[in-house]
């Protein structure tokens, strides 16, 4: 992931750790390189697959709530329409500051989630968390 993503991602307060390796991964490689000679290594691989899979869900569900919540914020500038700009209230600009501010940081996180689910084990950018 980019250093631009991951600045952005804090600055919109993910949920996520958008580091360049997951802590799946670092766990598959310690694992790896303890050498056990014994079947819990598929059981491991089994478990991680699982825990990887439930972080690109919590990803794909992040990412909806995101696109709702910027689809609500969308309705509400619709009153725009409505102001003129000698008759409004001032502080009805303001609102209206604020939603455009909200959309941006919805769009912001919405856009860390779409990119932890390109991301993950196949991928070389590196991985879900």
């Amino acid at each position: 992931m980019r250093p631009y993503t991951r600045r952005r991602a804090r600055q919109a307060g993910a949920d996520f750790d958008t580091g360049e390796s997951s802590i799946v991964d670092r766990l598959r490689q310690g694992l790896a390189e303890a050498g056990l000679d014994c079947r819990c290594n598929e059981r491991a691989e089994r478990i991680f697959d699982q825990v990887e899979e439930m972080g690109r869900a919590g990803a794909l569900e992040e990412a909806r709530r995101m696109r709702d919540a910027i689809a609500i914020i969308m309705v509400l500038l619709t009153e725009l329409d409505e102001l003129n700009v000698n008759d409004a209230d001032p502080s009805a600009f303001g609102e209206i500051a604020d939603l455009f501010e909200d959309l941006g940081d919805h769009a912001i996180r919405g856009a860390v989630f779409a990119r932890l689910l390109v991301t993950g084990r196949g991928n070389p950018e590196g991985g879900l968390q």
